[in-house]
């Protein structure tokens, strides 16, 4: 991962990405070391998958992650409003 003005480098499957960086790294940092850890834990459950597929099952299982924390999140605001 390396930094240029407002846009960090990050490999990712072999493959290197421009992504454009508002916050001095840190979150693009974060969410890089968190993709690139799920990543590799599927990798090493399904090592023959393409990177491809290893990408797209990556994002179904982050996709369903942030569903489920969206879903705790309406009911945490539903809790409070009841107070």
């Amino acid at each position: 991962m390396s930094s240029i003005q407002d846009r960090t480098q990050v490999e990712v499957l072999g493959e290197t990405f421009s992504v454009r960086d508002t916050s001095a790294g840190e979150d693009v940092r974060k969410t890089y070391e968190y993709l690139h850890e799920q990543l590799v834990l599927l990798q090493a459950r399904y090592p023959s998958l393409s990177a491809k597929r290893l990408a797209v099952l990556a994002a179904f299982h982050l996709a369903d992650e942030l569903l489920h924390v969206r879903k705790d999140y309406e009911t945490l605001i539903s809790i409070l409003d009841e107070q």
